[in-house]
């Protein structure tokens, strides 16, 4: 029998990605362990390891959780496409979570690289793909030359986000930031139409704006 009202069970998933999440937000993705990622959970090591095989592994899935796979955009011009990317990918690298986190586990997958099969299956391979898509259309509207290098745009687009990320000292990832790298793609796909719409200022959503906390070196304090 069905209670209209009554809060569904959260999963025990859905859990452990929650309490993954706090405590690398908290502490730094060094310094998490499975046992207090569980104890977080309310559940088992034997629960975890039926879903994941080490902590590298809860990764993707949280952040394509929190923050997709780019799939579903299309605004119809190129320009639209990139700062609708950019958008997203401002709210991921100002995401505590990924702020505290990410040089850690990029060198945990350094130290066992089969680590990092899942993220590019998951994550990072969906949205490089679809990368070629939104070029394909704008080449195909006429916006863009053919042959563009989607990959390349790829890095252009992520890069410099990446980087004020994990090094010590640069500024957060910003509007301006983010506006720059829209510029630099167009500017390799050798686009010459109107780009007043590219404006990233506003790409923090007003009630839940990420935490826009300096940069840490990992297990920092």
């Amino acid at each position: 029998m069905s209670h209209p009202g009554r809060p569904r069970k959260r999963s025990t998933e859905q859990d452990i990605l929650r309490a993954v999440a706090e405590l690398v937000a908290e502490r730094g993705y060094a310094r998490v362990t499975i046992d207090e990622v569980v104890k977080r959970a309310g559940t088992n090591k034997p629960a975890f390891y039926r879903r994941f095989r080490s902590l590298a592994d809860v990764v993707p899935q949280l952040l394509a959780s929190r923050h997709g796979t780019d799939e579903d955009i299309d605004t119809g011009t190129i320009v639209g496409d990139l700062v609708e990317v950019q958008r997203r990918q401002r709210l991921l690298f100002t995401d505590p979570t990924v702020i505290r986190g990410f040089a850690g586990w990029l060198a945990d997958l350094d130290a066992d690289p089969e680590r990092g099969a899942s993220f590019l299956a998951e994550y990072l391979g969906p949205r490089r793909a679809y990368t070629q898509v939104i070029l394909a259309r704008a080449a195909a509207r006429g916006e863009i030359a053919e042959k563009a290098d989607p990959g390349w745009i790829a890095d252009l687009l992520t890069g410099p986000l990446i980087m004020h990320v994990v090094m010590p000292g640069l500024t957060p990832v910003d509007g301006a930031l983010a506006e720059r790298s829209v510029h630099a793609a167009l500017d390799a796909l050798g686009y010459r139409g109107d780009r007043s719409t590219v404006d990233l200022d506003d790409a923090a959503p007003g009630g839940n704006t990420f935490l826009l906390v300096p940069n840490y070196c990992e297990g920092a304090t």
